[in-house]
């Protein structure tokens, strides 16, 4: 009878415990991102007959352009993809204010000849952002991973945010030079992009001595998977405008 009572307080315990877990899984569920800024980015082609010069061109004129003095209210970025030959590229818009520059900025762009010079899809599609990781020594010139990413059945941001904060504890600590930032479109918080910056070019040298072999990166690791899967990674060299 004493050892019946006593696996049946054993249950109890067990029962509450487990009713604690799922109210707190409920209760992460409605967390969402602190957002810092608007994210766009638009995917970009070559015309025929165009070449980066041009390209570079374009850019060296666009940001003679006084509406672009923007005392840090917005960045521009340029992303183009590792390749021996590249004829595509991804302009990145991210607006820290609270002003809508999507038409002002698109006008700008063909003002001053985009269209002739390429072909993008200027689709608005109304990313949010949040800086993870933040590296205060940036360069205007970096290695840019972007990586699309689904959540597993039952996780969202509110879940995943634990290991985000583990995984940024753990960087900081590192002093490697680097920086992640967190995308997401709020109609769909199922899926969302992680981008990397690298800011040395041994970086992956760096990662591996100082990060993959931590004994810690193996539980953060195994806690991402537990979260979401990325579903295709790409590499950039990036470029800072303004």
């Amino acid at each position: 009878m004493r050892s019946l009572y006593k696996y049946s307080l054993i249950l109890i315990f067990l029962i509450s415990c487990s009713s604690e877990s799922d109210n707190e899984i409920e209760a992460n569920l409605l967390i969402s991102p602190d957002y810092q800024f608007s994210n766009e980015l638009f995917e970009c082609k070559l015309n025929d007959d165009y070449t980066l010069l041009n390209l570079e061109s374009f850019f060296s004129n666009l940001l003679k352009n006084d509406l672009l003095n923007n005392d840090g209210m917005f960045d521009i970025e340029v992303f183009f993809p590792k390749s021996t030959y590249v004829s595509e590229f991804i302009l990145n818009l991210k607006n820290y204010s609270n002003q809508d520059i999507y038409n002002s900025f698109l006008e700008q762009l063909s003002i001053n000849g985009c269209d002739e010079i390429a072909e993008c899809r200027f689709d608005k599609n109304e990313y949010r952002g949040l800086l993870l990781i933040e590296e205060e020594s940036k360069m205007p010139k970096y290695i840019n991973e972007l990586l699309k990413c689904e959540y597993n059945q039952g996780f969202n941001y509110g879940t995943f945010r634990v290991s985000i904060d583990r995984f940024a504890n753990e960087m900081n600590s590192l002093k490697i030079p680097y920086e992640a930032i967190y995308i997401q479109n709020d109609k769909s918080t199922n899926s969302f992009i992680w981008i990397n910056n690298f800011y040395t070019k041994d970086f992956s040298d760096a990662i591996s001595s100082d990060w993959i072999n931590n004994t810690e990166a193996n539980e953060i690791k195994q806690e991402f998977l537990e979260n979401a899967k990325c579903i295709e990674a790409k590499m950039y060299d990036a470029f800072l405008l303004t």
